[in-house]
């Protein structure tokens, strides 16, 4: 037989473990005359052993620099997005939630337990939450991306828990690659440009090289628009608080004006003609003479973006033992978010304010009132201030320095200091605030003239007058109106030193082996703007400082034992074995370890599987968070119509009457409509969390046939088992509403039982209640953090790929044909004993997580073109909110989608290459639902832009 060897360069176009991602065909396997190639010895991610093959015992999915060049991939996360294996995180078109960042979610574990690394070694986070901005890596300067799904704490560490992506850059490069490109949507929008330029040279007679690389890109945003009617209107029946304004009824001190009972029910009034309450128009369909503001019109579908990235890489042979290194990453990102309008909420307007005193119908109204002196309860979207504009200017720096020795034979050392710092300043513009609010509608003013004390406070101060679409001036507006900046500041210092080699032969073959150690310190400040910090906004989330530190020391081991080689049945058996303690601050000593091993029963088939046990320990901010304010999508169980379609809801009897105690009347008999699908929640962190461990088993077997040269395939099982995961209590808002009203419920007979007497509606932790209700009637809520989750994920990768070099090459027919077959079964994704699996949106946690999911890719090459197709097959899904744990139901969910993409490259000569494609070349748009993510669909998982083309040129001298 052949003696088949791998060589080092093709590492970015074949198969590690006999698995690859099919985003775009790579070139088919090189292969000598005599059929067997060079023996390189190389890193696999997932271990620190070096391995003479690419046969890992952890699936390994490799993401080659001509798949991303195929694909005209300007941003890393649109090629990582594509993985069965990545549950989408936030991208480009991400705007409410979105920071600005992109992030990838391995197994749909959370950002935060994904490990990312650059060339092996750790990347700096971007924020407070621990997970890496993925706009920090430049896609032009990508040789490959390996990726391990599963826990790799044994190897990494903390922060492994659901695998690692391993970025892996060019170097010891020589000479001038310049590359640029440029895209457009089929609309004439979303357009994108980047240019990069990477240029080294070897030194000293060649015993150094330095590269460098520098690189800058811009993408336009936009809004929705007629040619995406899709997403011109909120799906969700946009918000209760709208333009006109909204008087709110207060049970303890009713109107009983003309329209609104002498019961202590809601009459909610709207202000249509200026100063003249009127009927609120609650028509969730946002027709003209609805009431409900339309936010979607002015959420942008794509952030604008601007980028810059540097990076300088350079070794030096100080002698044939040691060789210094180096590696510096700067990156500068700029982009924004736009929201609607603040929505002002609970407003309290004095019974004296001149507008009040001066509009007689309103000043009825309040008199209509027991108390009728009492402030008037009030709601009403600022639109003259204009749409919220949040915008991100985020500085990385990476540094990472060492030496590498050779020991002897083939035990090798290495020794790295690395320091990483990401300053992340967001700047708000359009905010108002609470303070300068209340000054403005201060009793004693007059239309011109604030009062005398708003006065001695503001001297700049201007009445505001809110009862009316368009009331606000332009000098009132500009005096309420909040600009304010935050800085987040995170820093990493870590030393690592790691040996390899070969502690002895044994009859199978060497046992080889790797150990080191590891300092780790993460620091954190986060400072709010001063009016941020004290809750002085309407339209953003309140923040309080965070700062703190963790620090751990760490020890590892793994080895690599052949165990059995070149008998009957067994061509190969081994084992390898890992374990890493870790010694932290904050949780003490963790530990986490790894058992598996490999059985090839003949050449080309080879049986696999190994367990691992990770550890997460929790972040600085996890630790630390304090009170901070945010507005997930959760449904009143006390409101009588769903606002998202409309429709009527039953409420149980022991629900109604555990409403109507929190409501003071009947929600049954008053028609109670909760006036937003979102509901405000106070999030808290929690000093006193252990560490995260997770238990995974991957079973498969890889399959390379001799009798059909380039055909690879594999298949892995793989079963992930998080216990104490670090969560919002009772899995997220939702959660908690859930729990809280199903035991309030149970605990209420006729008459409904107080929410203090209710234990699931308490928290010891943070000593209050988790819901209470504004004096509006509106509910909110308190999430803290706890250890108190269970994540459960299991389910079957399969990749197929065939490389075939055409017998009758060359021509018309070309010379070399890839394909390939990615695919993931997901056969359960289960949070708090709460199957997700085959669902979409954001009901209780903000995920899509279809059942099957898959990539076909075919690479034609003809002489000098290449021609690429992909295509990805999302699933059909049910709508979250239809999971029977929830007791809802009636949700859209989506149809399954096919996307469709092609590219081609020519090249001139050795020195210049053009090319060009068309992404989503059905112009397909995306699936609209209910409970959707983010702009009435998950834009991070279906395609928003639509048809896009793209162009460009590669040059090398």
């Amino acid at each position: 037989m052949n003696n088949v060897k791998y060589r080092r360069s093709l590492l970015a176009t074949t198969m590690i473990g006999g698995v690859a991602l099919a985003m775009a065909a790579s070139p088919s396997f090189a292969q000598s005359q005599d059929g067997t190639t060079e023996v390189g010895e190389i890193v696999v991610t997932g271990s620190r052993i070096v391995r003479k093959d690419y046969v890992a015992n952890s699936p390994v999915a490799t993401v080659s620099a001509e798949q991303i060049q195929a694909r005209g991939d300007v941003n890393v996360e649109q090629i990582l997005n594509q993985l069965p294996q990545v549950v989408p995180g936030l991208s480009a078109n991400s705007n409410n939630p979105a920071n600005g960042s992109a992030t990838v979610d391995l197994r749909g574990l959370g950002p935060s337990r994904t490990l990312v690394l650059v060339n092996g070694r750790r990347f700096v986070p971007y924020d407070k939450s621990n997970a890496v901005d993925l706009n920090s890596i430049p896609a032009a300067l990508i040789e490959r991306v390996e990726v391990v799904s599963g826990g790799a704490s044994a190897t990494y560490g903390s922060d492994a828990l659901a695998g690692v992506v391993n970025f892996i850059f060019k170097d010891n490069f020589e000479g001038l690659a310049v590359n640029t490109q440029y895209g457009i949507s089929g609309f004439g929008d979303g357009e994108q440009f980047n240019a990069s330029a990477m240029f080294g040279a070897n030194i000293a007679d060649g015993r150094g090289n330095v590269t460098g690389f520098v690189g800058y890109a811009d993408r336009d945003g936009f809004l929705p628009n007629e040619d995406r009617p899709w997403a011109l209107s909120s799906n969700a029946g946009g918000s209760g608080t709208g333009i006109y304004g909204g008087l709110n009824n207060i049970g303890t001190n009713n109107y009983t004006a003309v329209g609104c009972s002498t019961a202590p029910t809601p009459c909610r009034r709207s202000f249509r003609t200026a100063g003249v309450p009127g009927q609120f128009n609650n028509d969730f369909g946002l027709g003209a003479s609805s009431d409900r503001y339309d936010f979607a019109p002015v959420n942008l579908l794509q952030s604008p973006s601007e980028r810059y990235n540097a990076v300088l890489l350079g070794h030096y042979d100080i002698n044939d033992t040691f060789t210094a290194f180096t590696e510096v990453f700067y990156t500068n990102t700029r982009n924004n978010i736009q929201l609607a309008p603040t929505p002002a909420t609970g407003i309290n307007i004095p019974y004296g304010n001149y507008f009040v005193q001066n509009y007689p119908a309103l000043l009825a109204y309040a008199n209509s009132r027991p108390n009728q002196t009492a402030p008037l309860n009030f709601d009403r979207r600022m639109a003259e201030v204009g749409a919220r504009v949040e915008s991100h200017d985020t500085n990385v720096l990476q540094f990472n320095g060492g030496l590498r020795a050779n020991l002897g034979g083939d035990w090798k050392a290495e020794g790295v200091y690395a320091y990483g710092r990401t300053e992340l300043r967001t700047s708000i513009e359009n905010d108002v605030s609470r303070s300068r609010l209340a000054a403005a509608l201060a009793a004693g003013g007059s239309a011109t003239s604030c009062a005398a004390s708003s006065l001695q406070l503001f001297p700049g101060c201007v009445p505001v007058n809110l009862f009316g679409a368009g009331t606000i001036t332009p000098q009132a507006a500009n005096f309420i109106r909040l600009n304010f900046a935050d800085t987040s500041i995170f820093e990493r210092q870590n030393l690592t030193f790691n040996v390899t080699g070969t502690a002895f032969e044994l009859p199978a073959g060497p046992l080889s082996v790797a150990f080191g150690a590891e300092y780790r310190e993460d620091k954190l400040s986060f400072t709010p703007d001063a009016a941020k910090a004290s809750g002085d906004i309407f339209g953003f989330n309140a923040e309080r400082p965070v700062a703190g530190r963790t620090e751990s020391k760490e020890l590892y081991a793994e080895a690599v034992i052949p165990l059995v080689r070149d008998v009957p049945f067994i061509k190969s058996l081994e084992l390898e074995v890992g374990a890493r303690m870790a010694d932290y601050d904050t949780v003490g000593k963790i530990y986490a370890y790894k058992a598996g091993g490999s059985w090839e029963p003949v050449e080309s088939l080879r049986f696999r599987g190994i367990y691992q046990r990770a550890v997460r320990a929790p972040n600085v901010f996890e630790l630390f968070q304090a009170n901070d304010q945010g507005f997930p999508a959760v449904l009143d169980p006390c409101t009588t119509r769903n606002p998202s379609s409309g429709a009527a809801r039953t409420l149980s009897p022991g629900v109604r009457n555990f409403c109507t105690a929190q409501l003071g009347f009947d929600p049954v008999a008053a028609s109670f409509v909760a006036q937003n699908t979102q509901t405000e929640s106070f999030f808290y962190g929690n000093p006193n969390l252990t560490e995260e461990t997770s238990d995974t088993v991957t079973l498969g077997a890889v399959w390379q046939p001799t009798f059909v040269p380039g055909l690879s395939m594999s298949l892995d099982y793989y079963d992930i088992k998080v216990d104490d995961y670090i969560g919002t209590i009772f899995g997220g808002v939702s959660g908690i509403v859930n729990q809280c009203f199903a035991a309030g419920a149970a605990a209420s007979g006729t008459t409904g039982a107080p929410v203090s007497a209710v234990a699931e509606c308490n928290n010891a932790g943070i000593g209050l209640p988790l819901i209470y209700r504004d004096p509006a009637g509106n509910l909110k809520a308190r999430a803290p953090l706890g250890n108190v989750s269970q994540l459960q994920t299991s389910g079957v990768d399969f990749s197929t790929r065939y490389g075939w070099n055409v017998p009758w090459g060359g021509g018309f027919w070309g010379q070399k044909l890839d394909v390939a077959v990615n695919l993931t079964y997901l056969d359960s994704y289960e949070l708090d004993g709460i199957e997700y699996k085959g669902t979409v949106g954001a009901y209780n946690i903000s995920a899509s997580l279809p059942e099957w999911k898959a990539n076909v890719s075919l690479g034609y090459d003809f002489g000098p073109v290449r021609v690429n197709y992909s295509g990805t097959y999302i699933d059909a899904m049910d709508n979250q909110g239809n999971i029977p744990a929830f007791e809802d139901g009636g949700y859209v969910g989506t149809d399954s989608y096919w996307y469709h993409d092609v590219s081609a490259s020519y090249d001139f000569n050795d020195n210049v290459e053009i090319f060009g494609g068309v992404r989503n070349l059905a112009d397909k748009a995306p699936p609209v639902f209910d409970n959707a993510n983010d702009g009435n669909t998950d834009p991070n998982n279906f395609d928003v832009v639509g048809r896009y083309f793209f162009v460009g040129a590669r040059l090398k001298y």
